[in-house]
């Protein structure tokens, strides 16, 4: 890519703000996407199973099923603000504003929007998802890829919380915290509901 694409890019994410948007969705999404990974690991392990090819299968379907949810629904959520914003810019200046900065800008944003919404809760599922690769690999074993993916999915949550901590200039450690919080919280949820007689 050109340095005067690059700069282009630039100028529309100015232009839109979209990247406070962007963040938004990326964290939610990461977030989304580590939890339903949890969901789905702690399943698994309640459920006894011991075939990893279970666990990467329904991992994958996961990802790629909220990969395209996200990146259609933001796609199509963002483009009909954009020229919501467009078409009363158009009217109260009583100009076609397609192919102007401001259209090209809003077009920008929501092909952008769409693959943050999409990128982050896959690469967040792929990163826990990641030991049972290893697995089929024969790089670990099966009941240490748990032990990893647990992991891996605590990192994930406390980063995401860290991140948000350093935008409000709050607490890493206290928004961290809350995030992996709430990871336990969906965990213990999931073990009572498997324990319950209904």
């Amino acid at each position: 890519m050109s340095m005067n694409k690059v700069e282009e890019f630039r100028r529309y994410i100015r232009v839109t703000n979209i990247d406070e948007i962007a963040r938004r969705y990326f964290v939610m999404n990461a977030f989304d996407g580590a939890l339903t990974m949890l969901g789905i690991l702690v399943g698994a392990f309640l459920s006894g199973t011991t075939d990893f090819h279970v666990i990467i299968a329904a991992g994958m379907g996961a990802s790629i099923a909220m990969g395209m949810s996200g990146m259609s629904g933001a796609y199509m959520t963002e483009r009909a603000e954009r020229k919501r914003e467009l078409r009363e810019l158009e009217d109260a200046m009583l100009l076609d504003l397609d192919e102007t900065m401001h259209g090209k800008a809003g077009r920008f944003a929501s092909v952008f929007t769409a693959l943050v919404d999409g990128v982050s809760p896959a690469l967040s599922a792929f990163l826990i998802l990641s030991p049972f690769i290893l697995v089929k690999y024969s790089a670990i074993e099966y009941w240490s890829a748990y032990r990893y993916s647990m992991s891996i999915t605590a990192l994930v949550l406390f980063s995401l919380g860290a991140y948000l901590a350093r935008i409000s200039g709050d607490s890493k450690l206290f928004y961290g915290g809350q995030m992996v919080l709430v990871g336990l919280i969906t965990a213990v949820v999931i073990f009572l509901i498997d324990a319950s007689p209904l």
